[in-house]
């Protein structure tokens, strides 16, 4: 019990540590970036949108789950249990749909299109916004359920518990019927698949470029021209097998809690803080990759005594 507890508090205290200043300092990065050259990058746009989900995710989950363990009682009463876990829901929804459109993203920047496709695709590109506001409102509406059936641990006790109860670390969800929890179930898991789907393939996608520009570069040495788009589509790769590990993880102890009754608060804990792991690892992965973040912290403090480092980090990309 002892050992479970130091686990289980020292986890998502790196969640909290890791995720919370890594995703601020991303956001902070390309406001700075918006700030001084009054213009960001598509890529930039979608890397905030996945920041700002992730800072999401690990603000309803992380520090919830650190005060339920310091404390004895329920941190939340039902309203601020259905919020927390309603936000905590689309933010994580939001990370996989953001994820999968910067994966597909990155491939139209390096697919050699055909001529007369270049038209399509610059069309997609500028209905960049327009999709990232309709993933949104989908999320917003599919999460509501957590918003009108989650309840407070405290409410609930293990024998009202049915087979249509969703556990999360300091809430329930108790749907009302078979239907219901079904139908909730049937939609999650279509959208995920979707998503995931899109992210393997345009994984894979890649990483069959990377093959083929490392043979070629051998012969052709004029691509090296395009070694910024190449880092920028490693890095993705790099963002795209971190969520398929994290997602892998957590698929699995959410099938193990299928198969404990009521229900095992050590597995749902472990796959609570592997739901969470990405949103916490995935801001590392972007600030070590990502030159313009670099560039933007770098640039930041010095801004005032260096003026020159707007021009200069205008070469950057």
């Amino acid at each position: 019990m002892g050992a479970q507890f130091i686990f289980d508090i020292l986890g998502f205290i790196f969640l909290d540590m890791v995720g919370i200043p890594g995703n601020v300092v991303i956001l902070y990065a390309f406001f700075h970036t918006l700030m001084c050259h009054r213009k960001v990058t598509l890529s930039e746009i979608i890397l905030s949108k996945l920041a700002l989900s992730n800072l999401l995710v690990i603000l309803s989950q992380g520090i919830p789950f650190t005060l339920k363990t310091f404390w004895t009682q329920n941190v939340f009463n039902n309203l601020g249990c259905k919020i927390t876990l309603y936000v905590y829901c689309v933010g994580r929804a939001m990370t996989i749909c953001v994820t999968s459109l910067l994966g597909c993203f990155q491939c139209l920047l390096i697919i050699p299109f055909p001529c007369r496709w270049l038209h399509w695709r610059e069309s997609l590109i500028k209905n960049l916004s327009s999709i990232m506001i309709s993933l949104w409102c989908f999320n917003l509406f599919v999460c509501s359920t957590r918003l009108t059936y989650a309840s407070a641990q405290g409410d609930e006790n293990s024998s009202t518990l049915g087979n249509y109860t969703e556990l999360y670390n300091f809430c329930y969800v108790v749907f009302p019927s078979r239907y219901f929890y079904l139908g909730s179930r049937v939609v999650l898991v279509i959208r995920d698949v979707f998503f995931l789907g899109a992210m393997t393939v345009s994984s894979c996608y890649l990483l069959y470029m990377f093959y083929q520009h490392g043979k070629q570069a051998k012969h052709l040495p004029g691509l090296h021209l395009k070694h910024a788009e190449i880092q920028a589509a490693k890095a993705v790769v790099a963002l795209l097998v971190l969520y398929l590990f994290s997602f892998g993880m957590d698929s699995i102890f959410w099938i193990f809690t299928l198969c404990v009754s009521p229900g095992s608060m050590r597995l749902v804990d472990a796959q609570m803080f592997f739901a969470s792991c990405y949103s916490a690892v995935g801001p590392l992965v972007i600030i070590l990759t990502n030159k313009k973040v670099q560039t933007g912290l770098k640039a930041a403090p010095n801004r005032r005594e260096f003026p020159v480092a707007e021009s200069i980090s205008k070469h950057i990309h």
